[in-house]
């Protein structure tokens, strides 16, 4: 029988903050990681280790609170996970985003030559969201989970969503009685491209946990009755999406480039985060010259620098390599299915370009920096979302021959640990 490990309830200081958000108290039994705590406070927390090992801790009461701390302004943050940092306060948060991404490239010996002025997004601006659903008892359940828990908490509001995505969510709510199997989890992802709205639903639906009759005629009404453009359906995350019904196309603008979509497709989570970074980009790039897109997605950024010139683009999901490939057409633009960790671009294919922009996952792309770094493209600019691999990616151009130039945040996941970078990198001249 499986035991519940023991928690213990001690009183503890909290000294600093973590890299995604954790109090951090630091005692005679080393390091605990305290949900929600912040620099100052004195709480009385229950402590576990968890599968890891690692000490974490859960706020029984603030004894003394930080001068760091707020009240959470969402009614539904001391229950939902979606956001972790709504109890700091604006200031310090964005000080505490500021210094993450200043420490994580101190750390590896770098400073940019210039800091460019952030960007802090605000709220009801988040376009596309996951919501989870469970029915029991024949109650239907609709929201996030909480932080580290299977639970989900039922939302009716949300401060990070776009109103369209929560008025979807109202909408759909009364249909899943006749699409949930009880006691088993659906996600169900929406997500809004100007005006029109994606819907895509992960998990067992339907009697035998597959779209039936009844399952399609629910789902028929909801296209043609609401608001949405496509509906799709798959078992597991990763399947190939089904589509369920679909009233058009949904597509993007990217600069001149416009783009019918895949389901579920990657768009940057705000539309004034997407323009923000692109600025970044197109304020980096010469007027004219010859450029590749790396880790190019649906082509955020390829669109863009059509407008200085021809465009080499480099992907490896080939539902998004084929719809950038449509988009094409008559523009300076070629399309690669090309994976970048398995086989990166090498020296001799970057030496063609003026410029290579890279915008590579959370993992970062080691494995193509190496390459870059031994390149003479006289300019590099990589989009990150992760300060430390990209402190460590950075790390590797400049121990190549490239001078850090400069370095800007861009903040569009509010209340989150994420945060959003844009470095310039170019190539030192040899005498």
């Amino acid at each position: 029988m499986f035991k519940t490990p023991p928690m213990n309830v001690t009183d503890l200081t909290i000294e600093t903050l973590g890299p995604k958000g954790d109090g951090i108290s630091a005692g005679s039994r080393g390091r605990v990681y305290i949900d929600r705590g912040l620099p100052g406070d004195r709480v009385q927390a229950r402590v576990r280790r968890d599968a890891q090992g690692i000490a974490r801790g859960e706020i029984v009461q603030v004894l003394e609170p930080s001068p760091y701390r707020q009240k959470g302004p969402c009614l539904h943050y001391d229950h939902c996970g979606s956001c972790t940092l709504q109890h700091l306060d604006p200031k310090f948060y964005r000080a505490w985003k500021l210094e993450m991404v200043r420490e994580a490239f101190h750390n590896q010996g770098l400073r940019p030559k210039r800091w460019m002025e952030p960007v802090f997004l605000g709220t009801h601006n988040r376009r596309r969201a996951v919501f989870s659903a469970m029915k029991s008892r024949g109650k239907i359940v609709l929201g996030y989970y909480r932080r580290r828990s299977n639970d989900i908490t039922d939302v009716d509001s949300c401060l990070i969503a776009e109103p369209r995505l929560l008025s979807m969510r109202d909408t759909i709510k009364p249909c899943l009685n006749s699409l949930l199997i009880e006691n088993q989890t659906v996600d169900i992802f929406l997500q809004l491209v100007g005006e029109a709205m994606d819907i895509v639903f992960t998990g067992p639906i339907g009697r035998r946990g597959e779209p039936d009759g009844a399952v399609r005629e629910t789902l028929k009404i909801l296209l043609e009755t609401h608001a949405a453009i496509r509906i799709g359906w798959r078992a597991r995350e990763g399947d190939r999406i089904e589509t369920m019904g679909s009233r058009g196309v949904i597509a993007a603008t990217f600069g001149d480039l416009t783009v019918a979509l895949p389901a579920a497709a990657f768009l940057q989570p705000t539309v004034e985060g997407e323009l923000a970074l692109q600025n970044a980009v197109m304020q980096a790039v010469p007027a004219r010259g010859t450029f590749a897109d790396l880790f190019s997605g649906c082509g955020t950024f390829s669109g863009p620098l059509l407008g200085r010139g021809p465009v080499d683009a480099y992907e490896s999901n080939l539902a998004a390599v084929k719809a950038l490939s449509k988009a094409a057409r008559t523009a300076p633009l070629k399309v690669f299915g090309r994976d970048l960790f398995g086989n990166p671009l090498r020296r001799s294919e970057l030496n063609r370009y003026d410029a290579v922009m890279f915008d590579p996952p959370r993992a970062g792309c080691r494995e193509q920096v190496e390459e870059m770094a031994s390149a003479r493209t006289p300019l590099l600019i990589g989009v990150s979302c992760n300060p430390a691999t990209f402190a460590r990616d950075a790390r590797i151009l400049c121990d190549g021959g490239y001078w850090l130039q400069s370095l800007q945040v861009i903040d569009q996941f509010l209340w989150s640990h994420h945060v959003e970078m844009v470095g310039v990198f170019t190539k030192k001249r040899r005498h």
